[in-house]
This record gives structure tokens, C-alpha cells and sequence, in this order.
């Protein structure tokens, strides 16, 4: 045991020190202005602390502590993350009056988002969720020449206020029930007391649903487009991901608050995804369509948790989050070629619509065998919605169609199966406190269902009155606030003020 002590300690020092040598090496990139040698030993830094933080997981899958195991393998994923846009960041942002700082910015939010699931004392985890969100602030608002930029921080400052004022709040009733500094403690001591803990469970509610930018915090996300590509794949794969992360953390407050936290959790997460939902459908801009993919899949997360599925809700943060920093960093390819604008492609009819008889395939495949299970419901519907999705895109290829049907079967059986193997580890990484709540996950998965049947009875209906007024007000809830928008963006007015010299 002493020496499983040391061993944890000694990597833990080693993980304070490589984050100490990350932020030398931003801080010494500061004023610059193009890649240098710097860059390199910044993003050498991370990459050991990815390296210490794989090494403290090792060490601690065999120790009762599940906030250290959480810890850890937070840590690796934001290490990561960090690492893989970083890299990015320093040849996407080169030239950029600013690009030293925004390196700089980068590596302090990545420091305080992976120490604030490390830290254990309640007043330092408070500290670290601040330190987070002003990082991202600081990043949005680093052109701050712009009107329009200086609006959006703003906007994030005033709606990202709750959430730090929530934490603040949520620390100091740890501290004061419990008589303790540690966290882990104050956790467990306010579970024990459920009219603290009710109304403990409504700020933590309120908390992550203004991490996560759903409703009804979710205006500072929508006009969050205007930031730079890099801070836009940082925020949305490893910040905004903190909401469902906290409740994870915080499970046996919001178990032991009660169902109304948890309800009134459910219907603002499943009102963000029916938000998000209809903004990706209807919008043409490929960012904004990002960020409404994002709010919906936030409020997926937070669904996830309400119902007590904490373990999926945690492998739903770390795909999803790897997913849209693809997406994100690659979104300067989304723009198609003239050829592919001007050129219309026939998309081939199909007699018979297989891609939603295979999409009901998998969802009849995995739920029916526990139809009683409200949760495999709410899964099964995804996954079946995807399949349908996928194979979709695939049956409108006019050469290897079935080629790429097979391929869309077998890729998601793959994928089914490989989820439930991490949903089992982590599993084992959380110990969820409690059993899913059954009645809950019924209601979520019936919402769902409605709400795929109303989307697809209004595009069935599109031209009604009932369907526009839907369109209308979906294109409004969408659309920047008009003092997020620039008329001529800053960065065009200096490429003119330097092609003039």
C-alpha cells in the first residue's frame, strides 16, 4: 500500500512538473507570430503529459478511488486533444497578429479543464472550473479589434456566469456539510442529506446545462461561430463536454435529490436536442450546422445522465468529442468544388426503402430482446436512425451501392459492439452509484420518437402553414444575433490595408 502511495504520488509530481514545462513553453511563445522551434517543445510538453497521465491510469486501476481513475483518464483524453489541435493551431493560426497568444490561451485552458477533474479539493475544483471558462472566454476574445467579437465574449461571459457561480456554490456546500476541504467527501455528505441535496441537484442542473450551451443558455454557443477554427474544435470537443462530466461526478448528489432535478434536466436537455436537431437541418451554413450538432448532442449527454446512465454518457463525451474535432479541423474542405456546385447529380430512386427497414432491423435487434428497457429503447433509436442514415448516403451512390451498403451494415454492427465494450470499462472506471432510473429512460425514449415523428411529418408537410412558421422560427432560433456579425470581417480589412502598402 505505501508503496502504491508513492508510486501515485510520484506520478502525480511528474504531471505537475510536465504542465509546468507546457506552460514555459507557451508562455514563451507569446509574442510569436509564425511556427518556431517553441511551438515544437510546446507540443512536446504535451505529449508527456499525455504519456504521465496513460502511466497514473495504470497505476490506479487498482485503488477504491474512482475520482482518480475519472481523473486520470480525463486527463490523457484532454492531453490528447490538446496535443492533435495544437499542432493544428500552429500552422492554421501562422501569421496571425495574435498566434502566440492564442497558443498561450490554448495551453491555460487545457491546464485548468484536466486539473479541475484531478483536483480533489473542493475550493481548487472551483478554481480550476473558472480558470477553464476564462481561458475560453480569453480565446474567443482575442480579436477583440472586432465589435463583433467583443459582443460574442460578452455573450459567453454573461452566460457562462452561471456556470462558475454554480460551482462556486456547489464547492462551498461541500466544504460546509461536510466540514472538509476534500470534495469526495463534501460529494458523499451532501448524498446524505436530500433537502440539501435537492436543492443541490437544481444548481448543478443548472450548471451544466450552461456549460453545455442548451437551453436556455444556448445563445452564447449559437454566436460562438465568429471564434477561429482551432478555439471552435477546442470548445466543442473538450469544453462544453464538462456539463455531462459534472453530473458524472456529482451522481450521488443528483441521485439523492430526488425526480424533479432530474426531470426538469431531461426536458431542457431533450428541448436542446429538438433545437439542435432542427437548426442542422436546416441551415446551409457548415459551421453553424457544427454547433447545432453540438447543442443537440450536448443535450443527448445530459439525457444520458438524468436517466443515470453515466457510464454512456462519459463514452458518448470522449467519440463525440474526437468526432467534431474532426469535423472542425477539417472544415475548410467542406467547401465544394465548382464543378460539384454547378454539376447536379441524379440521386438514384429506390423501389423499396431499405435504409429504414435496416435502420428498424437494428433498433428491433437490439431493444426488443428487453423491450421493458427504457434505456436500450433511447439507444436503439439511435443507433437505428444512424444505420438508416448512413446506408442513405450509401444506396445514393450510383457505382458500389450494395458495395457500400454491406460496408454500412457491417460498420455498424462494429460499432455496437465496440461501444458496449467501452460503456463495460468504463463502467468499471466510475462504478455508477446507482441502476439506471427506468421511468425516466421510458420518457426520454418516448420523447425521442416524438420528436422524429413530428420532424419527419413537417418535411412530409413542408409546404403548410403550421410547417413554414416551424421553418421561420427554427431559422431565427439559428441565426447569429445581429450584433455577432460583421459586415466585413477584420481580418479582410487588414489583408486590404496590407495589400495597399
Amino acid at each position: 500500500m505505501v508503496s502504491g502511495e508513492w508510486v501515485q504520488q510520484t506520478v502525480s509530481g511528474a504531471w505537475h512538473a510536465a504542465w509546468g514545462v507546457s506552460g514555459m513553453a507557451a508562455a514563451s511563445c507569446w509574442r510569436l507570430r509564425a511556427p518556431e522551434t517553441r511551438g515544437r517543445l510546446l507540443l512536446a510538453a504535451l505529449a508527456l503529459v499525455a504519456c504521465i497521465s496513460i502511466t497514473g491510469l495504470v497505476a490506479t486501476l487498482d485503488v477504491p478511488d474512482r475520482d482518480a481513475r475519472l481523473g486520470w483518464a480525463i486527463s490523457i483524453y484532454i492531453a490528447a486533444l490538446g496535443l492533435w489541435i495544437v499542432a493544428f493551431s500552429r500552422r492554421h493560426l501562422a501569421g496571425d497578429e495574435r498566434y502566440g497568444r492564442y497558443l498561450a490561451w490554448m495551453t491555460w485552458t487545457l491546464f485548468f479543464a484536466s486539473a479541475a477533474w484531478r483536483a480533489d479539493n473542493a475550493i481548487l475544483f472551483a478554481a480550476c472550473w473558472a480558470g477553464m471558462d476564462v481561458g475560453l472566454v480569453r480565446l474567443v476574445s482575442l480579436q477583440r479589434r472586432s465589435r463583433a467579437v467583443r459582443h460574442v465574449a460578452r455573450a459567453a461571459w454573461i452566460r457562462l456566469a452561471p456556470s462558475m457561480a454554480g460551482i462556486a456554490l456547489l464547492a462551498g456546500m461541500c466544504a460546509w456539510v461536510s466540514g472538509r476541504d476534500s470534495l469526495r467527501v463534501g460529494i458523499a455528505a451532501l448524498a446524505h442529506h436530500p433537502h440539501i441535496a435537492f436543492f443541490a441537484s437544481l444548481v448543478l442542473a443548472a450548471a451544466a446545462l450552461a456549460q453545455a450551451g442548451n437551453v436556455p443558455f444556448m445563445r452564447w454557443l449559437l454566436d460562438s461561430a465568429i471564434a477561429p477554427t482551432p478555439v471552435s474544435a477546442l470548445m466543442h470537443a473538450g469544453l462544453v463536454n464538462a456539463g455531462g462530466l459534472l453530473l458524472a461526478r456529482f451522481a450521488p448528489v443528483l441521485e439523492a435529490g430526488g425526480i424533479l432535478p432530474r426531470a426538469l434536466l431531461l426536458a431542457a436537455a431533450w428541448a436542446s436536442v429538438a433545437i439542435g436537431t432542427g437548426v442542422l437541418m436546416i441551415h446551409a451554413d457548415y459551421k453553424r450546422q457544427l454547433i447545432a450538432s453540438t447543442m443537440a448532442q450536448m443535450g443527448l449527454m445530459l439525457m444520458e445522465c438524468a436517466v443515470g446512465a453515466y457510464a454512456i454518457a462519459v463514452v458518448h463525451l470522449w467519440l463525440h468529442g474526437l468526432f467534431k474535432a474532426t469535423l472542425f479541423l477539417r472544415s475548410g474542405s467542406a467547401v465544394p468544388r465548382p464543378d460539384e456546385v454547378l454539376v447536379t447529380q441524379e440521386v438514384p430512386s429506390l423501389r423499396v426503402p431499405w435504409p429504414a427497414l435496416v435502420g428498424a432491423a437494428f433498433f428491433l435487434a437490439y431493444a426488443l430482446p428487453h423491450p421493458a428497457d427504457g434505456l436500450r429503447l433511447v439507444l436503439g433509436l439511435f443507433l437505428g436512425a444512424a444505420c438508416a442514415a448512413a446506408l442513405a448516403s450509401a444506396m445514393a451512390l450510383t457505382v458500389g451501392r450494395w458495395i457500400g451498403a454491406a460496408i454500412t451494415v457491417l460498420a455498424g454492427a462494429t460499432a455496437l459492439a465496440l461501444r458496449d465494450e467501452l460503456v463495460r470499462a468504463c463502467e468499471v472506471l466510475l462504478g455508477t452509484p446507482q441502476p439506471v432510473d427506468a421511468q425516466l429512460a421510458t420518457a426520454a425514449a418516448a420523447l425521442m420518437a416524438l420528436q422524429a415523428a413530428l420532424y419527419a411529418w413537417l418535411r412530409r408537410h413542408a409546404r403548410r402553414p403550421y410547417a413554414l412558421r416551424a421553418y421561420a422560427w427554427l431559422a431565427h432560433m439559428g441565426d447569429a444575433s445581429p450584433r455577432a456579425i460583421e459586415a466585413q470581417p477584420m481580418a479582410l480589412e487588414r489583408l486590404t490595408e496590407e495589400a495597399t502598402l
